[in-house]
């Protein structure tokens, strides 16, 4: 038998290839699974810190930065001096990556539909809530 360790790697790893697969099939080969992460998270709330955005995506603030450079690269997202600290940016969304959320949010919601088909919404609830539990329990 696996090991829960192995099992959880395997599936976050899939999961991974998956999304980058399905993107790059849909004509978005340059939004890694990273990059759709941020995005997902800069559309819920956009203009935040490299240190909020970091947090929000339990990245550590060099692995966001260099995320970050590589989005704005593909014009993802733009980043502008803090109007109060002048050592931080406030990281932000362009015109680009808000005209795409009608394209992206799809394409990972078919990957999560193909994951999880053979189960009844509940235990997708379940499972979420579930995975959510662990992740708390296992916070820094």
């Amino acid at each position: 038998m696996e090991s829960f360790a192995h099992l959880i790697t395997k599936v976050s790893a899939r999961y991974r290839t998956e999304i980058s697969q399905s993107l790059a099939g849909k004509g978005f080969g340059n939004i890694t699974p990273d990059y759709f992460i941020v995005l997902e998270k800069l559309w819920e709330e956009d203009n935040i810190s490299i240190g909020q955005l970091a947090q929000r995506t339990n990245k550590d603030n060099a692995s966001i930065s260099r995320i970050v450079d590589g989005m704005e690269r593909n014009d993802l997202v733009r980043r502008t001096p803090h109007e109060t600290d002048k050592r931080a940016y406030l990281i932000s969304l362009t015109k680009y990556s808000i005209s795409l959320t009608e394209q992206l949010v799809p394409i990972e919601a078919a990957v999560l539909e193909k994951a999880t088909s053979g189960l009844n919404p509940i235990e997708v609830k379940e499972l979420v809530r579930m995975l959510n539990h662990m992740f708390s329990r296992l916070k820094r």
